[in-house]
């Protein structure tokens, strides 16, 4: 699963379309989120940042080591 794919699964267990994501993310156009879901790959902070606007948090594990990332 890719960004996209967790964006767009975060999505749909929220019920949010993307001109909701867009105005929760501080985006002034559905166009923004839009791009970001069909485009190449997503910046890590952007993708926090997507996930931060819908309640949701980004854990990070491995090498012994643990991150929380929130937007």
């Amino acid at each position: 699963m890719n960004e996209q794919e967790i964006i767009r699964a975060a999505m749909s267990s929220r019920n949010i379309n993307q001109g909701e994501l867009a105005k929760l993310a501080g985006y002034n156009a559905q166009s923004a989120i839009s791009n970001k879901l069909y485009g190449k790959s997503m910046r890590v902070d952007t993708f926090v940042k997507l996930l931060s606007a819908m309640g949701f948090s980004v854990k990070v594990e491995g090498l012994g080591h643990e991150w929380e990332l929130t937007g």
